[in-house]
Order: structure tokens, then C-alpha cells, then sequence
């Protein structure tokens, strides 16, 4: 009988494969011979999966915002103070950024390159992400307009948690070693001080 395939599954395997031998050898480093080998394929068969590396990026960012995005959509849907649930989808980024930071290196080596060619990857990425940003200025105005949050600018104070995540992603990618907790302390205290007098977003 012949052995059945989960496709998905293969494809999420490559991509982990990839992210850990493009952060041990570098994006440009790496072949698709060499990433073939390691996953114990062919290379023919690789490329019914990813056509090249550039691929295997457009992917992973799809791959892993579309399942964040799903969890977090479920935590705002949820009832009651809306700055614990923004703590902890922050939370979660944060750490799951640290448990999958050889994709976080290689994306930021993957940059690097498309940019040294003049090619703007990063507006990729934007595009994904800015679901996140919406999402995050609703629950703020969800959180002015109930009064557990004082008045803010709603755009601003989103662009600033999203700065304080990607501050965060930056050094993960530069030094693949950055303490996720000191990081998560730090938006924590700028969403304490976002509480009328007498919250914290415990």
C-alpha cells in the first residue's frame, strides 16, 4: 500500500529545516541541494514544494501571521478588560519569536539580501502584519470607550506597541539571543501606564 503523504506537514518540515541551516550557514550560503539533502529528498522533489528560496520566505511570513492572526483574533473576541488580552498576545509574539528564532535570523539575513539587490521584501511583511495593527487599535478603542484605558491617540499608542515587538525582533535577528522577558516586562509596563487610575492589565 503506498505510504500517504501529508503534504502540509512536509512543507512546514522544509521550512524549519531551511531556517535552521540559513541561520547556521547564512541565506546566501545555502542551496537548495544542500537544504534537498538535509531534509532527505531529492531536489526535484523539493521543487514541487518551493520553486526557490525566495519562496520558502513568501511562505513562512503567510504561514506563520495567518496561524497568529487566527489565535489572537479568538483572544479579542473574548469579553471583559481588553489590555490583559493585548498583554498576552504580545506575550505570545514575543515568545514565540524566541522559540522560532532561526526563522526570525534568517528572515533578517533574507532582508539584507533582497535589499543589497534593491528589491523591497519588507513591504511584504507589512502587508501581513497590518491586520495586527488593526486589531490592536480596536481593542484600544474598545478600552477608551469602556474607561479601563484613558484617552490616547489610538494610532500612535498601536504604532508604539508595534515598535516596542519589532525593536524586540530586530536584536533577535542581529544577535539570535535576546532575552524575551526583559522585553515583555517593558510592554508591560507601557500598557500599565495606558490604565485609568486604579487598573493594570494584569
Amino acid at each position: 500500500m503506498p505510504k500517504i503523504i501529508d503534504h502540509k506537514q512536509r512543507k512546514i518540515s522544509i521550512l524549519r529545516q531551511a531556517f535552521a541551516l540559513f541561520a547556521q550557514n547564512g541565506y546566501q550560503n545555502t542551496s537548495l541541494s544542500q537544504l534537498a539533502g538535509t531534509c532527505g529528498i531529492s531536489r526535484p522533489t523539493l521543487y514541487l514544494y518551493f520553486r526557490d528560496k525566495e519562496e520558502i520566505f513568501t511562505y513562512a511570513v503567510k504561514y506563520y501571521t495567518d496561524e497568529m492572526f487566527s489565535d489572537y483574533r479568538d483572544v479579542a473576541a473574548k469579553s471583559g478588560p481588553v489590555l490583559p488580552q493585548i498583554r498576552r498576545i504580545v506575550a505570545d509574539i514575543i515568545f514565540k519569536s524566541w522559540h522560532s528564532r532561526d526563522f526570525i535570523t534568517s528572515l533578517g539575513d533574507f532582508i539584507f539580501q533582497k535589499r543589497q539587490e534593491d528589491r523591497n521584501f519588507p513591504a511584504a511583511i507589512r502587508r501581513r502584519t497590518v491586520k495586527l495593527d488593526h486589531l490592536l487599535q480596536r481593542m484600544l478603542r474598545e478600552g477608551v470607550a469602556s474607561g479601563e484605558i484613558h484617552q490616547i491617540p489610538v494610532e500612535a499608542t498601536s504604532m508604539q506597541i508595534l515598535d516596542l515587538v519589532q525593536a524586540y525582533l530586530f536584536k533577535l535577528a542581529i544577535i539570535n539571543a535576546a532575552e524575551p522577558r526583559q522585553t515583555v516586562s517593558v510592554i508591560e509596563a507601557f500598557l500599565d501606564g495606558l490604565a485609568r487610575c486604579g487598573q493594570t492589565a494584569q
